[in-house]
């Protein structure tokens, strides 16, 4: 579990971090994420995807970006006890502007795990329309989110998103969540050029879905 790695944190934030390592999938995430090349991780909070991706392979290039500089500054701490070879990086950085400038078809792969609900409608299609163009062809890009339509249990992820950010454990900049089915999610990133497949994503009480969309060749 990632998170003996974070022997340095806050015990409240290593609390957290046992909680979320719990309700997230993080080596189905990281298996259903290329084995090798530049993965970049969007929205890395406290590195825990990003240090499953190095632990399962020495031939990822692993970039993680987050607004939140202390996030930011827990996981490069908990990167320094990986092999040099395998650590990733970690930038703090706006995750639009930072997506923006990257390259075309630079990437193999992204994450973009429970931060999309934090933009508005807008910007979710545009963060995904840019993640189409850095990738390379047959590049993937793994999301998860909260199918909306999923009754109780959406209501369940509504109410601990809302406490998570109301309590300083999620930190958005922006004042609203904005929630989507999961075939509107779907469609979304086949509109952006994705062959998209769902597996579950997360606790069976909540109601997170992992896409796995891959850009087409």
């Amino acid at each position: 579990m990632q998170i003996r790695f974070f022997a340095e944190a806050p015990l409240s934030t290593r609390c957290f971090l046992w909680l979320r390592s719990i309700l997230t999938p993080y080596d189905r995430i990281a298996s259903a994420l290329p084995g090798r090349g530049r993965i970049l991780d969007l929205g890395s909070g406290h590195g825990l995807l990003a240090i499953a991706l190095a632990i399962g392979s020495t031939q990822r290039e692993i970039i993680g970006i987050d607004h939140d500089p202390e996030r930011v500054r827990l996981a490069e701490a908990a990167a320094r006890e990986l092999p040099v070879i395998s650590r990733p990086r970690f930038e703090v950085g706006d995750l639009k502007e930072s997506l923006g400038s990257l390259a075309s078809a630079s990437l193999d792969g992204i994450a973009m795990i429970d931060i999309l609900h934090y933009f508005d409608p807008r910007d979710q299609q545009l963060l995904i329309s840019e993640a189409a163009r850095v990738l390379a062809p047959g590049g993937v890009l793994v999301v998860r989110e909260i199918d909306s339509d999923a009754g109780l249990k959406a209501a369940a992820n509504r109410l601990y998103e809302r406490l998570a950010t109301g309590i300083g454990f999620t930190r958005s900049t922006g004042a609203t969540l904005s929630f989507r089915g999961a075939r509107e999610w779907t469609s979304l990133m086949e509109s952006a050029g994705f062959i998209v497949r769902s597996l579950p994503g997360g606790a069976a009480f909540f109601a997170d879905v992992l896409f796995a969309a891959q850009k087409r060749l």
